[in-house]
């Protein structure tokens, strides 16, 4: 059984990589497929890679005794945070492949997903 920072960790990996297949079939689809789209994504997927790294850093700071004020669990913090932009992201991008998807209550959260909508209407 995993600890929860770790399952947090895989959980957010997970993502990262389902996001970046998703992307990477709806430019495909829609022929819009760009290098250079493809290296500002890989960008930001280090960040938050990066992201990561500095609550494991500041997480085992803490555990190895030095008082920075609090004593929150950072990492999983930054997980769940950077879970729900990943969820977004691949909501986004279903909605682009499927448009009708964007008409759904759960997609309609979604201020990206209007456009979408607006042009599933016409």
């Amino acid at each position: 059984r995993f600890p929860a920072a770790e399952m947090a960790v895989v959980s957010v990996l997970v993502l990262i990589v389902l996001d970046i297949i998703f992307g990477l079939i709806n430019a495909l689809m829609k022929h819009e497929f760009s290098s250079e789209k493809m290296r500002d994504g890989i960008a930001h997927k280090c960040a938050e890679l990066g992201f990561i790294l500095v609550g494991i850093v500041i997480d085992a700071t803490i555990v190895g005794g030095l008082d920075l004020g609090f004593s929150a669990p950072v990492l999983v913090s930054v997980c769940i945070y950077l879970a729900f932009m990943e969820i977004g992201s691949l909501l986004e991008t279903f909605a682009l492949l499927n448009p009708q998807l964007a008409n759904s209550p759960l997609f309609m959260l979604l201020e990206s997903t209007k456009a979408i909508r607006e042009a599933d209407d016409e």
